[in-house]
């Protein structure tokens, strides 16, 4: 009998996780061929598939669909934001409720709530400090993903809860089955090769009544960042060794900060530009600060989206598109108008902003 087909291999790195998993190639059933555990848990191993017989390793309590990273853009961006991770790990941590603001802040209209009894994912899970937080709304599971080799970091992160899986995976071919009730991504969909693709492959994880959460980089009102960021971000600063981005991050974010300061010390009126989100960063601990503006300025791949391609991405889905500080866009839709509302219970249709695009 396969590992999926009876829905539990005792001991399998968080015992359930193979019931959820699937082979990335040819979507048959995985079986655990080799393990030396933990306790209950699979700290190394692998699990074959009994259908191609392919083998993916269990590293560090992490299953591993990857392998060794690609060179290239999507290489340097994955291990250039586990680096960021890796380094600011203490600090993201430790600003506990900001980043439980921040989290429920991105996932809006959807209410963490929502998670409860559910099936949840987080595409692109990095250091693993969403996970932490999604865990405390106890869905029945929840498995994080990322690319990059941050995802041992995540699963250190989450070690002591019990509901909660890390594994290394890429959004273009995932090993997960599509019975997912919620899927979110924040900031992740928009740093792949082709955005339009991964939100597609991140939706066939749905189950047919499951909805997804994702936030990304708009392109209305981030002309300057476009115009005259993106090419120092793409030639310079995604090139410099770790150590000068950090100074570089560093002196950016005391100018960030100055200029949050002087926006509230003069009541910015609403025409000024990155009014709403220097006055949001205006809240941050500097160290958090330096992290994000770190953030911005590793990756090699980044595309700032307009409106009109997140709605293409939903043509026949319900959703609900609404915009974050005037310069992202946060996107929730599934195939059920009733599933979208369910998501967003107890906001209804009627209590939602003037600027936000809906069709349930």
């Amino acid at each position: 009998m396969s590992a999926a087909s009876d829905g539990h291999v005792d001991g399998l790195v968080r015992e359930d996780l193979v019931s959820f998993l699937m082979c990335p190639s040819c979507q048959g059933d995985l079986l655990l061929a080799r393990a030396i555990r933990s306790g209950r848990t699979i700290v190394a191993g692998d699990l074959a598939c009994d259908h191609c017989q392919a083998r993916y390793p269990i590293i560090e309590g992490v299953p591993d669909f990857v392998g060794v990273s690609q060179a290239g853009d999507v290489g340097q961006t994955t291990e250039g934001f586990a680096g960021n991770w890796k380094h600011y790990n203490r600090v993201i941590l430790e600003n506990e409720l900001l980043n439980r603001d921040l989290f429920t802040d991105w996932i809006w209209p959807m209410a963490p709530t929502h998670f409860e009894d559910k099936v949840v994912v987080e595409a692109g899970c990095g250091m693993g400090r969403w996970l932490r937080l999604a865990a405390e709304h106890r869905p029945k599971v929840l498995i994080g993903f990322d690319y990059s080799t941050v995802a041992y970091t995540a699963q250190r992160n989450v070690a002591h809860l019990d509901n909660v899986h890390v594994i290394r995976a890429d959004i273009y071919h995932l090993p997960i089955r599509p019975v997912v009730d919620v899927n979110y991504s924040i900031g992740v969909v928009h740093h792949t090769p082709d955005p339009a693709l991964a939100f597609d492959r991140l939706t066939k994880m749905l189950a047919p009544d499951g909805v997804i959460s994702c936030w990304v980089y708009g392109q209305e009102n981030n002309d300057w960042i476009t115009r005259f960021v993106d090419p120092v971000r793409k030639n310079v600063t995604s090139r410099l060794a770790p150590s000068a981005l950090k100074l570089v991050s560093t002196v950016a974010a005391g100018n960030v900060r100055a200029a949050a300061e002087l926006y509230a010390a003069i009541g910015a009126p609403s025409w000024l530009p990155y009014r709403e989100y220097l006055l949001h960063l205006r809240e941050y601990p500097f160290g958090y600060m330096t992290h994000i503006v770190y953030d911005h300025l590793i990756p090699s791949l980044a595309h700032y989206l307009p409106k009109q391609d997140l709605v293409q991405w939903v043509e026949g889905f319900a959703f609900v598109l609404s915009p974050r500080n005037a310069n992202s866009w946060r996107l929730l839709a599934g195939r059920s108008p009733d599933a979208v509302r369910a998501a967003m219970a107890p906001l209804r249709a009627a209590d939602l902003p003037a600027d936000v695009t809906l069709r349930l």
